[in-house]
């Protein structure tokens, strides 16, 4: 395979604040630079801050406005706890604190100039990672991967928006090899800007599915706004399972590969999962087992194999680093609980992860009682009912032996399974314990799946008393 790489205002007072610890790179004078706007003062700044709770001396500090704050009103604090420089659209509210002010428009524009001026700076190769479902675990896959042979930046959890990842790009470290970015969306428009900040070399796509459905509207909705990933960089590696993926990615990319586990320019001589749902590959002559469990976890880690291929990572060296690396909690995590096994999966949700976690569900167990507790899908739009019967019926299918609906998937087993004696159902998450235990048998296996409103593993410390008592 190729390898790849890249290579004002005037004041009355400047506080004289020496930095804790001196960013390599920044200053008020690049800060200017990169703002275009504001005081252009010879002193070096400590870095870029959004929290009051964690500025270090010598911090600029940039004042984001959300849904329920802003942080405007909280520009003496900051200022207390070190600050030397402040980024504000209202700048009266800054006035006579005694500190460098840049004034912009828009504050989160700001910061998204911030860290596009270090990710140039910095220089080194950046991978993006976007796609309906996966991206964190393909994240994680791509940093283990990497992380035997080189010094990787990941994005921490799933800092993925408009303010994770400039976050993402700014605490990049100046000696870091490869940064592995991940990059979300909800709303048409997202991953271009998104994409536009960070200047990726290389792009992973996941998958194509529902998603954010209030946004984006539909399927094609959805791909025209996860492929946009992909404009002006050098390696575009997408799923061979999603073909439609591959022909936007030529018109946008200098060169496509397609990964996954049947077709492609990139695939396992074999392939399958153990018997508690963890997958293997053969590829190239390297054995490569994961700790993560079903087979859309074995697709995801083809994508890695492929972009750490690319980047000239020995194959033994990305195998050995996927092998060891930890199992993000909520996100298909295998816990044993006494003699019940808990798939907890309770971390996210839509339609086609719920397919996945159904299809794991029904691949383990053999002999023992299958448990589905399904929560309910959001940000599915005008299509929410519909997608929700479609997964009932999924479900139902699935060989899980009972299914218990929660939220809106009440009222979606009552319209396509109103009799089926393996299927419980409650509208309300705090009579779900009570409708479940009679049921539930020592030795089940039981999948928790739902989206992050719905927080089903709030019934974990039930579940775990119960089991273990």
């Amino acid at each position: 395979m190729t390898a790849f790489s890249t290579a004002g205002t005037a004041f009355n007072a400047i506080p004289a604040v020496a930095p804790d610890h001196a960013h390599p790179y920044w200053t008020f004078e690049r800060v200017a630079d990169a703002l275009g706007t504001g005081p252009r003062i010879p002193r070096p700044l400590a870095g870029v801050s959004t929290d009051t709770r964690a500025i270090a001396r010598g911090d600029v500090f940039v004042a984001l406005i959300g849904e329920r704050f802003d942080a405007h009103d909280f520009l003496a604090t900051a200022r207390d706890a070190g600050a030397a420089a402040f980024v504000v659209s209202d700048a009266a509210k800054a006035a006579g604190l005694g500190v460098p002010t840049y004034v912009v428009p828009d504050t989160l524009v700001a910061l998204g100039q911030l860290a596009t001026a270090w990710r140039r700076a910095w220089g080194r190769s950046v991978i993006a990672v976007a796609g309906s479902n996966g991206k964190t675990s393909t994240k994680d896959l791509l940093k283990a991967a990497f992380g035997r042979t080189l010094a990787v930046h990941a994005t921490k959890g799933n800092l993925n928006n408009l303010i994770g990842v400039p976050l993402t790009l700014l605490s990049i470290p100046s000696d870091a090899d490869v940064a592995i970015v991940e990059v979300g969306t909800n709303t048409p428009g997202e991953v271009a800007a998104l994409r536009a900040m960070t200047e990726p070399d290389i792009a992973v796509l996941t998958s194509i599915g529902e998603e954010h459905l209030e946004g984006l509207g539909d399927l094609a909705g959805v791909l025209r706004e996860e492929s946009e990933i992909f404009r002006g960089v050098t390696l575009a590696i997408v799923p061979s399972a999603h073909p439609e993926v591959m022909e936007v990615a030529k018109a946008r990319a200098t060169t496509v590969l397609s990964a996954g586990l049947e077709h492609g320019s990139i695939t396992p001589s074999a392939w399958g999962l153990d018997t508690e749902g963890r997958p293997w590959l053969d590829v190239d002559g390297v054995h490569v087992t994961l700790p993560l469990r079903g087979a859309h976890q074995a697709a995801n880690a083809m994508l890695a194999i492929a972009a750490a291929g690319a980047c000239g990572v020995p194959l033994e060296q990305a195998a050995a680093g996927m092998a060891d690396m930890p199992v993000p909690s909520m996100r298909g995590a295998w816990e044993q609980l006494g003699e019940l096994i808990l798939i907890n999966d309770a971390y996210n949700a839509n339609p086609a992860s719920m397919r996945v976690a159904l299809d794991l569900l029904g691949r383990v167990g053999s002999g023992q009682q299958r448990v589905a507790i399904l929560g309910s899908m959001r940000e599915l739009g005008a299509q929410s009912a519909q997608q929700h019967r479609e997964v009932a019926r999924a479900a139902l299918v699935s060989g899980a032996d009972l299914i218990v609906g929660v939220g809106d998937f009440a009222a979606a087993f009552h319209e396509v399974a109103p009799s089926d004696p393996r299927v419980i159902t409650t509208p309300d998450f705090d009579a779900l314990w009570a409708i479940l235990v009679p049921r539930l048998e020592r030795n089940a296996i039981v999948l928790l799946k739902g989206s992050r409103g719905m927080r089903l593993e709030r019934l974990v410390p039930t579940l775990t008393s119960w089991a273990t008592a």
